[in-house]
């Protein structure tokens, strides 16, 4: 899946949507559960979202939003939620990397979510408040499917909890495709040894090239990913409990650990770029080694070939009889010793 990258417009306030249209679509997802039962409605329509919320009150609220193409509906859920304006207009910009802050009722925060399939990294925001969550992506495909079906199913502690609950599982979710992706990376990584240890010659250096340029970005996005989760933890924000802070605790170290997995793979990649040049060295050798020999067993034997060759009168050999095998027998001899001496040296 290919995209343009979006850019932020010049001479343009920095509360102002920087949306692709300001007309397009917006797929509303609306959840609303609680410990005694679950809803879900999906429309492209903020009015019926807003009566369908109005019908179940006092309950948990998740809103998920996609694509990101309605100026008009960011706008009035944006009022709806009483959110502050430039937490909406950092959740639509894609060009920022990974953050977060708060306010006295709302806490913001965006990653970097790699997905395969797409090019780059999808960004996607959360805007925590009481009792609501509201998630903000550039496509559809997400990996919060199996939340819902938690949710759907009364699975877990989900509906007995709130919303900074729901969040942490969100966040969650997105540390996990970074560890699937470095695991995958590095599996990648170990069949590119393999080839350029089986022939080189397959493995061109576009392909590592492309392999470092892919990690840096994850590695980047990952490292923003983790010191959100690092100052999501120690911020004072009301709505988060202590049991939630001690969550985002561990999903901070998972950070790190896929950090930490991403750096490695960047040595690896710089290893297999030498690899690639002493698989290359080592065939250019063996050539040279080859060439050698032969300059070797020729050099002798072609000074032989061009004494005899000389145009005197008088050289002695030319009129013996057997001279002509004598000196064919010489050369054979030079070659095997030169063969012999090459190989007691190990040279061969």
């Amino acid at each position: 899946m290919s995209r343009k990258k979006r850019t932020k417009k010049l001479f343009q306030s920095p509360i102002t949507l920087n949306l692709e249209k300001d007309d397009g679509q917006v797929f509303i997802d609306c959840i609303v559960y609680s410990d005694k039962g679950y809803k879900r409605l999906t429309d492209q329509h903020w009015d019926q979202t807003k009566d369908f919320l109005s019908l179940h009150p006092h309950q948990t609220t998740w809103l998920n939003l996609y694509p990101l193409e309605n100026k008009q509906t960011l706008e009035q859920i944006e009022e709806y939620l009483g959110i502050n304006p430039f937490m909406m207009a950092d959740a639509v910009d894609f060009s920022l990397r990974s953050k977060y802050w708060f306010t006295e009722k709302h806490l913001f925060c965006s990653f970097k979510m790699k997905k395969p399939n797409f090019d780059g990294s999808e960004h996607i925001s959360f805007i925590l408040s009481e009792g609501v969550l509201l998630s903000l992506q550039e496509v559809k495909e997400d990996v919060f499917d199996h939340i819902r079906i938690r949710i759907e199913n009364n699975y877990g502690l989900i509906r007995k909890k709130g919303a900074d609950y729901l969040f942490f599982l969100l966040c969650d979710a997105l540390i996990d495709q970074y560890t699937l992706i470095s695991d995958e990376s590095e599996e990648e990584l170990l069949k590119l040894e393999e080839s350029i240890n089986e022939d080189y010659k397959e493995v061109g250096l576009h392909n590592l090239h492309d392999a470092k340029k892919e990690l840096l970005q994850t590695h980047k996005d990952v490292r923003a990913a983790g010191d959100v989760l690092e100052g999501i933890t120690a911020s004072e924000f009301f709505l988060l409990s202590d049991l939630v802070k001690k969550l985002f605790n561990s999903i901070s170290h998972n950070a790190k650990y896929s950090i930490d997995s991403f750096s490695r793979q960047l040595e690896h990649t710089k290893n297999l770029s030498d690899l690639h040049f002493a698989q290359q060295n080592n065939k250019l050798n063996e050539m040279i080694k080859l060439l050698t020999i032969m300059s070797a067993i020729f050099i002798p034997i072609t000074f032989i070939a061009g004494l005899y060759g000389m145009n005197f009168r008088y050289i002695p050999e030319l009129q013996f009889n057997w001279g002509y095998p004598a000196v064919l027998g010489l050369m054979l001899l030079v070659v095997v010793f030169i063969l012999y001496l090459f190989k007691r040296k190990r040279w061969l």
